[in-house]
């Protein structure tokens, strides 16, 4: 009997064994950490990368993937800044990804939406407020941000919002915003 042949025979089939078992974990792995990853994990991996978000009401935004959270995301377009919430984005398409935009990216912030909406208010952004279909509900400068609402003060556009420009006061509770559009220059 030969010995060595006999041990080689056997040592490759259990190298093909381990090798074997080795490929299936890789792809169970890989299948795990697919079907565990979140809408806001892949935008992340967009971040920099021109994206076409389709919103609800048949808007379509156009622009470079920025800062985002758990349940928002900021778009830099060409006419505004957007504010985005993740329920109100009903598709997104962007060219074919390169390979750096198929690598994981920098994982979202720990910011929530109402402590970004305060530093809105600090900078007295003007901006629009749509709902989740695309409706107008307030235009204007936010003057509070509470903890489940935004309280919006609505004046002239060419104006600042002082008392003596002001016609109304709207509050909007921070779950009826789909996004936020801040014009440029402002």
């Amino acid at each position: 009997m030969r010995w060595d042949s006999l041990f080689e025979d056997l040592e490759s089939q259990l190298q093909a064994q381990l090798e074997a078992q080795f490929r299936d974990e890789v792809a169970e792995n890989i299948r795990i950490e697919r079907a565990t990853e979140k809408l806001a994990g892949k935008l992340a991996s967009l971040a920099g990368c021109t994206v076409h978000l389709h919103l609800a009401g048949s808007v379509e935004a156009v622009g470079t993937v920025g800062p985002m959270g758990e349940d928002y995301v900021c778009l830099d377009a060409e006419a505004s800044s957007l504010l985005v919430t993740v329920k109100a984005i009903q598709r997104i398409t962007m060219a074919s990804p390169s390979r750096s935009a198929a690598l994981p990216g920098p994982e979202p912030s720990p910011v929530k939406l109402p402590a970004l909406l305060r530093g809105l208010l600090r900078d007295r952004s003007r901006m629009r407020i749509h709902d989740g279909w695309g409706k107008l509900l307030a235009e204007g400068t936010p003057t509070q941000i509470g903890h489940d609402f935004l309280m919006i003060a609505a004046h002239p556009r060419d104006e600042f919002p002082r008392e003596s420009s002001i016609t109304e006061h709207s509050i909007v509770p921070l779950a009826a915003i789909g996004w936020i559009s801040i014009p440029r220059g402002y």
